[in-house]
């Protein structure tokens, strides 16, 4: 499994930062299991997991919904893999020139990991 921090991007009026999730085996199976209800819109009885992500800017810190949870699967079976590539949006940028990101996913073996990503003074 592996878990990447893709990009961030500044704007003005503040930032997006892109992840990416790659799993394989029987942690790719066990993803495409647990995140049915995003592919199925039609089941509203799901209490699917997903990727948990916790993004801290300066004293500010919150759970993030991502807004384009771009995901594929591919493979059946052995070799399958299960890979994610979700958005983030933050309202906010940094004055301390530093975020921290926090992600997780343990329903499939993923373990809350924490990064710290320096992007400089973006903010006035």
């Amino acid at each position: 499994m592996r878990l990447q921090l893709s990009e961030i991007i500044a704007y003005p009026s503040g930032m997006q930062i892109r992840l990416a999730l790659t799993a394989t085996e029987i942690c790719a199976e066990i993803a495409r299991h647990e995140t049915r209800a995003l592919t199925n819109c039609d089941d509203f009885s799901a209490q699917w997991s997903y990727l948990t992500v916790t993004i801290g800017v300066d004293d500010l810190s919150g759970e993030a919904d991502p807004y384009y949870p771009l995901t594929t699967n591919t493979g059946v079976g052995k070799g399958m893999e299960y890979r994610t590539v979700p958005r983030y949006w933050i309202n906010t940028l940094p004055t301390s020139g530093t975020i921290t990101l926090i992600a997780g996913w343990p329903q499939i073996g993923l373990e809350p990991v924490t990064t710290t990503a320096e992007v400089g003074e973006l903010a006035e």
